[in-house]
């Protein structure tokens, strides 16, 4: 499970699948999903998608349901839930949701005060830093966060903790300056896969987180 699945694709949808009432932080992410979508071949791998699976659904009219128990409208369905990522490999979207609200439910029990303070204080030390700095400088904030300790997370691994919070971090400073967010996905994704990669494989892939 998770086979395809990659890293921007992860953060974004842990982004996406959180409540935020800031219209022009949406803006960004809408843009990013664009962005991503771009260097993905969809019309091809829609194509293969079909004809891969055409042997479970007839030619019959829509909602007609067929001798296996599927109905021919399931392949819409299945396509929609099935995208090829950049290198053309397929995500399923399902497993990304699933994948970012288990990291979401370790989100939700972070002390918000103190992702808070950790995120402007990253902010302002980006705000005097060149884009090209930002991966240290987050770096050095989620090991300063680590030392410091994250009460009530003892049970999960570190590395899921990092990945928790880089992604927090991301969300915090997108909405309160969502001009950054894009530079700065770019950022954690850099970081992400360059620090957490061993851990994910370790895991099995994304699929195992």
């Amino acid at each position: 499970m998770g086979e395809g699945i990659t890293t921007p694709w992860i953060l974004l949808t842990f982004l996406q699948d959180q409540r935020c009432s800031n219209q022009e932080y949406k803006k960004e992410l809408e843009t990013l999903e664009n962005e991503l979508n771009k260097k993905r071949p969809v019309i091809s791998n829609y194509s293969s998608l079909w004809r891969s699976n055409q042997e479970h659904f007839s030619d019959g009219d829509d909602g007609e349901l067929q001798t296996d128990g599927h109905f021919c409208s399931d392949i819409r369905h299945f396509c929609r839930e099935m995208q090829p990522d950049v290198q053309g490999r397929v995500i399923d979207v399902g497993v990304a949701r699933q994948i970012a609200a288990n990291l979401i439910e370790i989100a939700d029990q972070l002390d918000q005060s103190v992702v808070s303070r950790a995120s402007g204080h990253l902010a302002r030390r980006m705000q005097n830093r060149i884009s090209q700095d930002w991966t240290s400088l987050l770096s050095s904030e989620v090991e300063r966060l680590m030392r410091q300790g994250i009460p009530g997370l003892q049970q999960f691994p570190q590395e899921k903790v990092m990945l928790t919070l880089t992604m927090v971090l991301v969300q915090n400073i997108g909405v309160h300056a969502p001009t950054l967010l894009r530079s700065f996905f770019s950022t954690a994704v850099q970081y992400i896969n360059e620090n957490l990669q061993n851990f994910i494989r370790d895991q099995g892939g994304w699929g195992g987180i």
